[in-house]
């Protein structure tokens, strides 16, 4: 049955939660560039670069919705001391299996160019088979500003392994990322991130380009497995609008879709 090998399909894929469309159009190479609510999943110290408000709604069509496949998100940044607070709401799954997590982080300047941030996951999976398990995870992260353009940003996610339960029921391994954005213009942005989980290392390559202040091109590439994306965006004032889509070879495509305030 679909629901079958959904749930396959899950256990590969957990933790799609919270990702917007910027980030996925980018293959997730942003941990050295996230901004505003990116900040909360991808970075936590870059929510001390923030300056205003930022509230961002999400939803994914994940694997153009096979089984009613889906990913929602809601999340909220502002500025608090010399720092930034951030918090985000995240729902991943279908009818089978759901989970949800709330994340909640906080990134702190040191100095102009040296950010630290602190995060944390609370997660609840839901299945229509075993019942409703619960775990929490701790994640850190520092953003350096280096020689002229460059930026350098390390991540640390789910560093103390969390698990759901009995050891059989589910594990989280820890996740450790290290990007390095050059930004030679502005509106002109290329990233290369390096991730390792599982005994696994991933390479996720990505590119910004904006247009009259106004429209954003993305795209991005990432192996173990490859996985291909694009997508575009729009600004205007206070609010803007962005899609990507995700290609993973011999899966259906996957759109995500995101809005977001500025206030």
């Amino acid at each position: 049955m679909n629901w079958l090998v959904i749930i396959v399909l899950l256990n590969g894929a957990f933790e799609r939660h919270a990702l917007s469309a910027r980030a996925t159009a980018l293959s997730h190479g942003i941990t050295a560039s996230c901004y505003g609510v990116d900040a909360v999943r991808f970075n936590p110290s870059a929510l001390a670069l923030l300056g205003h408000n930022h509230l961002s709604v999400g939803y994914e069509r994940t694997f153009s919705g096979i089984e009613g496949l889906h990913n929602i998100n809601i999340g909220y940044a502002r500025p608090l001391f010399h720092g930034g607070l951030g918090i985000q709401l995240s729902e991943f799954g279908f009818s089978e299996q759901k989970e949800q997590a709330v994340t909640l982080a906080y990134g702190l300047g040191f100095s102009e160019s040296f950010k630290f941030g602190i995060g944390g996951d609370f997660y609840i999976i839901n299945n229509s088979r075993t019942g409703s398990s619960y775990a929490y995870g701790l994640n850190f992260g520092l953003l350096g500003k280096l020689y002229r353009k460059w930026s350098l940003g390390v991540y640390g996610h789910n560093i103390n392994g969390p698990q759901f339960g009995s050891e059989d029921r589910g594990e989280l391994s820890a996740e450790l990322k290290a990007g390095l954005a050059y930004e030679p213009f502005d509106g002109i942005l290329s990233e290369i991130d390096f991730s390792m989980k599982d005994d696994n290392m991933r390479v996720h390559l990505a590119s910004e380009f904006r247009l009259f202040n106004l429209l954003y091109f993305r795209s991005g590439v990432k192996t173990n497995p490859f996985v291909i994306a694009a997508g575009a965006g729009i600004l205007h004032k206070f609010i803007s609008f962005d899609y990507a889509a995700e290609y993973i070879p011999e899966l259906p495509l996957s759109h995500t879709a995101t809005i977001s305030f500025t206030f």
